[in-house]
């Protein structure tokens, strides 16, 4: 069969185009046709709060693409389209996480459906989004009103579809775990060797905070607990906060210096490409995720590739991923008493090599072969 998917797509950068470029790549590997409607732009340069949306990396996906869609302009949704009339693929695949590209999404959808016989399907990020704004529901419903089948990568988002579009049930609805990223190079890295060239100490106790800084992503809360974990384990305790503020960067800084603790932490504050990324998994002990809210998590997929161990908060389809003192443990957001405790359990109890284990056996459940099949599923 010959499927479009639509998104973001190199040179673009970010993780739902990497995440379309690899289920891309998957579903040519089943034997299916692949060609990306590319977005030509994402967001209008006022709107992102990063220094860069293009790709830095050199490592990536090739697929055959056409930059056609522009969120905020019609005339794009149009080319889209026309770009589905004339290839009639099987279905168009959407990656949908927030109401900004509902009118775009929702033009392009409702004149295919209306014209054509290509079914249209939406891989659900989230259907609430993290940080919401007037409008959101009236953008999200009418996203999702013209759209044939629906895959959602946790419950959480499966009940919010069901409470915001109870219709999606009769349209056709698939729940699939997020996959596991495994494309990253240098996953045959020695944690010597990362610490090496990072130049840490191979004794440090070495926690990892990586992705975009946001408020709800709860970077704040870590920082109020790492105190806690020094005086419990000593002054080797050194935490990597990895990845783009789309917050203030030195709003943290002041914080970590009123605490005490700006030695002990270490900020790269840039988008990580891919072939950089493995260098940091490798370094760590522990990747924490000390979220406010949340659907699911790549980065926990990321983790599980590299059999990296997790501390998180119970928050959205976390609990559904993380295996509570298998493959990590799990506590509530906004109490870094409890996250520190729960970093200290972990080294304390010397749980590094059974949690890495059972990681690298729960990422042969989150195959991409699932989600592949799911797809085919909805258009049969």
């Amino acid at each position: 069969m010959t499927f479009y998917l639509v998104g973001p797509y190199y040179p673009l950068r970010g993780g739902i185009a990497q995440y379309l470029a690899i289920l891309g790549k998957k579903l040519e590997e089943k034997g299916h046709r692949i060609k990306v409607l590319a977005f030509r732009k994402q967001f209008p340069r006022f709107l992102f709060p990063g220094q860069t949306q293009l790709e830095t990396s050199s490592d990536y996906i090739k697929l055959e693409s056409e930059a056609l869609f522009i969120p905020w302009n019609p005339l794009s949704w149009w080319r889209t389209f026309r770009a589905v009339r004339r290839g009639q693929p099987a279905a168009l695949i959407f990656k949908y996480w927030m109401p900004f590209f509902a009118p775009g999404y929702a033009a392009v959808c409702a004149l295919t459906k209306l014209f054509t016989n290509t079914r249209t399907i939406y891989i659900l990020d989230n259907v609430i989004p993290h940080e919401t704004r007037p409008g959101d529901k009236f953008l999200t419903r009418l996203a999702l009103r013209w759209v044939d089948g629906f895959i959602v990568q946790s419950d959480t988002v499966k009940q919010d579809l069901l409470k915001w579009f109870p219709a999606a049930v009769r349209r056709g609805l698939r729940e699939v775990p997020h996959p596991v990223y495994d494309c990253y190079a240098g996953s045959d890295l020695s944690c010597e060797t990362a610490r090496e060239r990072l130049e840490l100490r191979a004794d440090q106790k070495i926690l990892l905070f990586f992705g975009l800084v946001r408020k709800y992503k709860g970077l704040d809360i870590l920082l109020e607990a790492l105190p806690a974990m020094i005086s419990g384990l000593g002054g080797d305790v050194h935490l990597l906060v990895v990845g783009e503020f789309y917050e203030a960067e030195a709003m943290y800084r002041r914080k970590a210096s009123e605490l005490g603790i700006a030695e002990r932490v270490s900020i790269i504050n840039r988008y990580v490409p891919n072939e950089e990324v493995a260098l940091y998994f490798r370094a760590a002990d522990l990747l924490v995720l000390p979220y406010r809210s949340a659907t699911q998590s790549g980065v926990v997929q990321i983790a599980y590739h590299f059999g990296l161990p997790v501390v998180s908060t119970r928050v959205g389809g976390l609990p559904e991923v993380i295996k509570e003192g298998r493959t990590g443990f799990l506590v509530e957001p906004d109490r870094p008493d409890q996250l520190s405790q729960a970093v200290l359990k972990f080294f304390r109890e010397g749980r590094a090599e059974d949690f890495r284990k059972a990681g690298l056996e729960e990422a042969g459940k989150y195959s991409w072969g699932a989600m592949i099949s799911a797809i085919e599923g909805l258009i049969s």
